[in-house]
């Protein structure tokens, strides 16, 4: 059969080729199924011999057979390198909560502290990781895995289905169990919200976790060492203690952004959303100040006004940038 362009232009005919060229014994070339030697042939206009028994009968097994072999090379890598990622991710979110367990039962840390640096760093240590993750679709959904055991570990320790003192009060505020299951579990189900939701995609998510991370955890270090002016609307929290949760959560979240701009996740920079995460946190910071974690919890309020007005706020900046 006479071809002088390039196999890839006539995918029909392809398979064709294929089978003339396997029937003369040349070897696969890996971009397209055909021989090396086919190519040159083809290049200068030789004929290479067919046989219609052949094309009938070999034909539809070599064009799945290679089309098996294409989605195999290109998935094994990304499926590979997300597995990796997420083992590391969960030993080192393992051994990094254990040390916490281990300086909070040797009586090294306070169990308020040690909870609190908990809440802190686990978070963006996690976000840390994301970029060792692979491009592919499903890359979110095995980086989930990692908050998801975690939530799995509280949900048995909580329940009393797994004994772990360490757990408790490194983790709970007044060393009863059943407190992981309300706090400490949203902290870890809006992990793996952010991560399937936002993801590497947008800087709300990067937002959500600061604020709930650095902004709220920090809020509560501070406001109880420093926080003796209370707020005239509730006199559980401080002014301390809410301007360091708008500093915590506006440095963290600006700090993601110019990193995973830096590496060329997010097409803006720290100038452009500036505004964006200045007005966040502030609203943010006014719904944590509010008397209402009695019923509504820190963890699930200030997550959900951030990722709401986040989004609005960042399709304006879109819109106005041009990139929507």
């Amino acid at each position: 059969m006479l071809h002088s362009a390039c196999c890839c232009q006539c995918q029909k005919t392809l398979s064709l080729k294929y089978c003339s060229a396997s029937k003369a014994g040349l070897s696969l070339h890996p971009s397209c199924g055909l021989g090396r030697k086919a190519h040159d042939c083809l290049a200068r206009d030789i004929q290479i011999p067919k046989r219609r028994s052949a094309i009938r009968s070999h034909s539809p097994r070599h064009v799945v057979t290679f089309a098996s072999a294409d989605l195999q090379t290109t998935f094994q890598p990304f499926v590979t390198r997300d597995v990796t990622a997420t083992v590391l991710a969960v030993v080192g979110a393992y051994v990094w909560v254990r040390l916490f367990d281990w300086l909070a039962t040797k009586g090294v840390l306070e169990q308020t502290l040690s909870r609190k640096l908990v809440h802190i760093t686990s978070g963006p240590l996690f976000v840390l990781t994301w970029p060792l993750f692979s491009a592919g679709s499903n890359a979110r959904y095995f980086a989930a895995v990692v908050p998801l055991l975690n939530a799995l570990r509280l949900a048995l320790v909580g329940t009393g289905l797994v004994k772990s003192e360490g757990t408790v009060k490194a983790v709970s505020r007044g060393g009863d169990r059943q407190e992981l299951l309300r706090g400490p579990l949203f902290y870890v189900l809006i992990m793996t919200a952010v991560t399937v939701v936002f993801w590497r995609e947008s800087p709300v998510g990067m937002m959500v976790l600061s604020l709930m991370c650095g902004g709220d955890g920090l809020a509560d270090i501070i406001g109880r060492k420093y926080g003796t002016v209370k707020l005239p609307f509730n006199k559980a929290k401080s002014w301390a203690g809410s301007l360091a949760m708008f500093t915590g959560g506006a440095v963290m979240s600006l700090a993601f952004i110019a990193l995973y701009n830096a590496l060329g996740y997010f097409p803006y920079g720290v100038q452009i959303l500036l505004p964006t995460v200045l007005s966040t946190s502030l609203v943010a910071c006014a719904v944590e100040s509010l008397p209402i974690n009695q019923i509504i919890d820190d963890n699930f309020s200030v997550p959900a006004i951030t990722a709401i007005m986040g989004h609005f706020l960042l399709q304006a900046v879109e819109k106005s940038s041009g990139l929507l």
